[in-house]
């Protein structure tokens, strides 16, 4: 029996799951290397231009300790992950295209030019 799942249900474990990692990667990381690596400023301001540049708006987010962690998506399906503190600087953490808010069950699905994706509980 198939049971569709909902992208909610889905999308917010898996931000948890990918912030959870992230925090502790970059805990894990000297600053000077930190800062070499990610695209950082304040959070107003990475807003801006990463909607000015590709059209990414916020789309979800979820808290990591005393960390904000926002996943932004344009319609063309770019999207950022970005992470905030509580300074309010921002750093692009990773990013990427072609961006499905369905499950992903297996990697030999995805195409580059469509995703097909099928789901069973």
């Amino acid at each position: 029996m198939r049971k569709a799942i909902s992208s909610s249900a889905f999308l917010f474990p898996a931000l948890t799951m990918i912030g959870v990692s992230l925090v502790s990667t970059a805990a894990l990381t000297t600053p000077a290397r930190a800062q070499q690596a990610m695209l950082c400023g304040l959070r107003d301001d990475m807003g801006k231009m990463l909607d000015q540049r590709f059209g990414e708006q916020p789309q979800a987010g979820g808290i990591v300790g005393d960390r904000i962690v926002e996943l932004l998506v344009s319609q063309s399906g770019s999207w950022t992950i970005l992470i905030t503190g509580a300074d309010g600087r921002s750093c692009v953490v990773t990013g990427g295209d072609d961006w499905t808010d369905q499950p992903v069950t297996s990697p030999s699905k995805v195409k580059a030019d469509k995703v097909k994706i099928e789901s069973t509980l």
